[in-house]
């Protein structure tokens, strides 16, 4: 039987009430918040998240790495140099006398030869070089000097041009230069660790968008040279963007990875 107490009640003070057994005191597992007088110090294994670093520091940072540089320097020139392919089909409408809806062929030779060589040619060369122990390093660097060097051709027999097969020809073999902007992010990308991918990727966007804007009015004006009523450009601006691919692969031979 449970035992009984009194209980002051407003009609009767004596009113007897039953008593409920006692059980076990109930833990309070809530943390114990600090008063506003206490002066509250955390615990020194308390994880609080490190301060980020500004934007600058952490490019100065990736600056130091010296193929880093060579590949910035990539991201930013190569698209001033690509940009010379949108003059093509205005220059083959000017100087060969194509209409504006037959230039289409253009763009598919240049899509075959850009297939060909993303499709094919790198997986399989990526496969068999694998197999000889090459490392991704030296397998990106490889395929970006390449890739420059069959730029710089395309783009000089796109300006040595006479007739339209040839034509045809160099925007097939610009079209295998494709490789020149995957192969170059995967090299930066291994020379970095993790926590710096975001801040190489949103740099790499804005040194192609600067690259591009500079590109357009640049090539430009290199493609006015030589037009006239009834003559078309000389073609100069192709030759820059060869001399361009050229320079970086001269460069890209200086550049060293770890074997």
């Amino acid at each position: 039987m449970p035992e009984s107490s009194k209980m002051e009640t407003p009609d009767n003070n004596d009113a007897v009430v039953p008593r409920r057994d006692s059980g076990p005191p109930i833990e309070d597992h809530r943390p114990l918040l600090p008063t506003v007088d206490s002066d509250f110090i955390p615990p020194a294994h308390t994880p609080f998240p490190p301060k980020p670093s500004a934007w600058y520091t952490e490019i100065a940072h990736l600056l130091r790495i010296p193929t880093l540089r060579f590949c910035f320097t990539v991201f930013f020139i190569a698209p001033i140099a690509l940009v010379a392919k949108g003059f093509v089909y205005q220059h083959a409408s000017e100087s060969f006398g194509w209409e504006m809806s037959t230039t289409t062929w253009l763009r598919v030779s240049q899509a075959i030869g850009a297939s060909l060589v993303t499709l094919f040619s790198l997986p399989t060369l990526n496969a068999l070089l694998r197999r000889r122990g090459l490392r991704a390093q030296q397998l990106d660097l490889g395929v970006l000097r390449g890739s420059l060097l069959i730029g710089a051709a395309g783009f000089a027999v796109l300006w040595q041009a006479k007739v339209s097969w040839v034509l045809v020809l160099a925007l097939f073999i610009c079209g295998l230069s494709e490789a020149i902007q995957p192969t170059n992010q995967g090299l930066a990308t291994s020379l970095i660790t993790k926590e710096y991918n975001a801040r190489l990727f949103t740099t790499v966007a804005a040194l192609e968008t600067v690259g591009k804007l500079v590109g357009g009015p640049f090539q430009s004006v290199l493609f006015s040279i030589g037009r006239r009523e009834g003559h078309g450009s000389l073609g100069v601006n192709f030759l820059a963007s060869s001399g361009i691919f050229a320079s970086l692969f001269v460069l890209a031979l200086v550049v060293r990875v770890k074997r």
